[in-house]
């Protein structure tokens, strides 16, 4: 019978052991939030995401299209582009002090991170016949 109660002692366990049990079941779920919340930081911080991919955009042409037409088509999308640099460029010019110098460098960036060239990427010559 002795034995019996050794075992079963499990059941009714002393206040000692409860409080043990507690603190080692409790330190864990501390340790295991602790180190979720430290693997997100780190993640966050060295970027072990891969970068998004990078998507370009191709038009469709006809089969029948003459390099006439290509170049037409170069020449309006620059033709587009530069209509767009001079509005922003007339813009600045009608700001003056810190105003006319911080859209001056927001242009200036613009311009040289190649933006231009997302906002307009293609402009057709003509208008594509209508399938």
């Amino acid at each position: 019978m002795a034995h019996y109660v050794g075992a079963m002692s499990f059941l009714n366990p002393s206040a000692a052991d409860r409080r043990k049990r507690f603190l080692i079941v409790g330190g864990a779920s501390v340790a295991i939030t602790a180190l979720v919340m430290f693997a997100f930081l780190i993640e966050n911080r060295s970027g072990y995401m891969k970068p998004d991919p990078k998507i370009i955009y191709a038009e469709s042409w006809s089969a029948d299209r003459t390099r006439e037409d290509a170049i037409a088509d170069q020449v309006a999308t620059t033709q587009a582009r530069e209509a767009k640099l001079a509005e922003a460029r007339d813009y600045i010019d009608t700001l003056s002090g810190p105003a006319r110098q911080a859209a001056q460098e927001q242009y200036d960036a613009y311009v040289a991170g190649g933006a231009i060239r997302k906002d307009v990427p293609y402009v057709p010559a003509s208008e594509p016949p209508v399938m």
